[in-house]
């Protein structure tokens, strides 16, 4: 299990003992050298603290390296930042969201709907055109990770379409009012969850539902919830991503632009290796939708993306971005032929 994480996104230890070997004895560690608090459920050994470690020794060789910080608890990570006792921060995009809007809006329900967008969307962060929507007051968005597509989870394989979703219990994450607004737009009931229990609510039949990314399906043992009648229902609702967050007073000017060209150089191999973590789900307890109930998720997701918009929860530069890879990826969406809706901002780089 653990090797299957460490290698996700190319994160490997092998790599990163090369690196510290390396540049060790060739310069010291800088006494002031900025610290980025790090989530990774799985500690110090896991995936995104081993992407921390080699980021921050190829940040030593071109003027913004750090100190990564390992924390396996998200809201204690983000509250050491914010009060400043870490001067970056590597968290989920939901998380995020308060210090970038415009990449907190990367994880938008249905936003970059396959791994084909995802792909051209978080390469295009390493653009020094988008600029000016990656630095939000003292915040800059030092790179966007894939973390693979979120599927639903239920506990039983009859829950295969919206209407049948209306009355049961779905858990939310309490700091993301997207989600809650979403779930209670079906009609079920929002049951409010953090990583630490969001697994155990599901398994233990607290939730009927629950949105997840397949990384999640062995660590938190998903399959105790489906048991023998629930499945995952093969229909990315959305991409979650990691995003690297910088307190730019804290990094010499231009750090945050180098490190999110370096991620993004890097999105070819990172999503390759997430790729592969869907095939740890076994066959046999994926669902396909039929191509009707599929239309009526879309039809939802647009809608839903609209709304939230227009009540600021989502960036509408950034929704506007990813309608673009949408429409790139497949000309002929229906979508593509609609007018714009989203609330977007003058200064918003990315034109209609």
């Amino acid at each position: 299990m653990s090797n299957v994480f460490r290698s996700l996104l190319g994160a490997t230890t092998a790599m990163a003992l090369l690196l510290v070997s390396g540049f060790a004895q060739a310069q010291a560690k800088d006494k002031t050298e900025p610290s980025i608090c790090v989530f990774d459920y799985l500690g110090a050994k896991g995936p995104i603290a081993n992407l921390a470690t080699e980021y921050s020794l190829e940040g030593r060789k071109n003027g913004y390296g750090f100190k990564p910080v390992v924390y396996t608890n998200e809201a204690v990570a983000t509250k050491d930042f914010e009060i400043g006792k870490c001067d970056g921060l590597v968290a989920t995009g939901i998380r995020t969201r308060r210090f970038n809007s415009f990449t907190g809006s990367l994880d938008a329900i249905g936003g970059l709907p396959n791994y084909e967008a995802v792909l051209l969307a978080l390469k295009s962060m390493g653009s020094g055109q988008l600029q000016s929507v990656m630095e939000q007051g003292d915040y800059e968005v030092g790179g966007v990770l894939p973390f693979g597509a979120a599927y639903i989870f239920v506990n039983d394989k009859d829950i295969n379409t919206l209407a049948k979703a209306a009355g049961k219990k779905i858990a939310a994450l309490a700091h993301d009012e997207s989600q809650i607004k979403l779930i209670e737009q079906v009609g079920a009931q929002p049951v409010a969850a953090d990583v630490s229990n969001y697994g155990s609510l599901f398994n233990n039949g607290a939730v009927d539902i629950i949105v997840a990314p397949s990384i999640a399906y062995q660590p938190l043992e998903l399959y105790k919830g489906i048991r023998k009648r629930g499945a995952v229902v093969r229909f990315p609702v959305a991409m979650v991503t990691y995003q690297i967050i910088l307190r730019k007073s804290k990094f010499q000017p231009g750090s945050g632009l180098k490190l999110r060209k370096y991620v993004s150089q890097e999105m070819p191999k990172a999503l390759e290796a997430v790729k592969k973590v869907d095939k740890l789900i076994p066959e046999k307890y994926y669902m396909d939708l039929s191509d009707a109930d599929k239309a009526d998720y879309t039809r939802m997701m647009r809608e839903s993306r609209i709304a939230l918009s227009k009540e600021g929860v989502y960036d509408g530069c950034a929704l506007r971005l990813m309608k673009k890879v949408r429409c790139a990826v497949d000309g002929a969406a229906a979508e593509c032929g609609l007018p714009e809706e989203y609330k977007v901002a003058a200064n918003c780089p990315v034109r209609p």
